[in-house]
């Protein structure tokens, strides 16, 4: 009697590996194309219909989300090599236009990174490790530009808002680590927020 050879589970995680980058490459040229293909000055007011900005208000323009599996290695908070090349790929073209900030005095446009955890483990920790992650995820966009330290925002969630919630018990393991797994993720925002319009200066009595 013949038997099959099973596929080697090290081909298995390359083959997932594989699917995962081709879909991040997908919502970075989205990104790019789509975020940052809006033109500045008055066309800003035009992109109410795309969301509402997370604890900030005005206009989200754009998010995107890049799992945490990539960026990170496990437990870790230090942007991994492919996670440093990611960051490049999204913010090292100065040409792009991605890290200019300049909007005319109409509107003022922010960098919001949210560093997301799963639910395993104390929610203080894993509050701490977002943050940490979503810094060092800003880190490396600042190093393409001086003006990033005064245009970004950090947020941390500690599987507050997950990307999927986990279904009621009973749960299969590979199911709520494929979850757990997407919940675990790097959020950039692109943020839009209108200038106040200037107050009126109160004129003098006469005498």
């Amino acid at each position: 009697m013949r038997y099959r050879r099973r596929p080697s589970s090290r081909k298995s995680h390359g083959a997932l590996w594989s699917i995962i980058y081709i879909d991040l490459m997908t919502q970075i040229m989205a990104f790019f194309v789509i975020v940052w293909s809006v033109e500045r000055g008055t066309k800003l007011t035009q992109t109410a219909a795309l969301g509402t900005g997370i604890g900030m208000g005005d206009q989200t323009v754009r998010m995107v989300d890049l799992p945490g599996d990539v960026l990170f290695a496990s437990g870790q908070t230090a942007l991994a090599p492919d996670g440093v090349a990611i960051v490049d790929k999204l913010f090292g073209d100065a040409d792009s236009g991605v890290l200019s900030f300049d909007q005319g005095g109409l509107a003022k446009r922010k960098l919001v990174i949210h560093g997301h955890t799963d639910d395993v483990g104390l929610k203080d920790a894993n509050l701490q490790l977002g943050y940490q992650r979503a810094y060092a995820v800003y880190q490396e966009i600042r190093r393409h530009s001086k003006e990033v330290p005064d245009h970004v925002v950090l947020c941390t969630h500690a599987d507050n808002t997950p990307a999927r919630a986990l279904p009621p018990p009973p749960v299969e393991r590979s199911v709520a680590d494929d979850i757990r797994a997407k919940n675990r993720r790097i959020t950039i925002e692109d943020l839009v927020v209108a200038a106040k319009p200037a107050e009126p200066v109160a004129s003098e009595p006469k005498p």
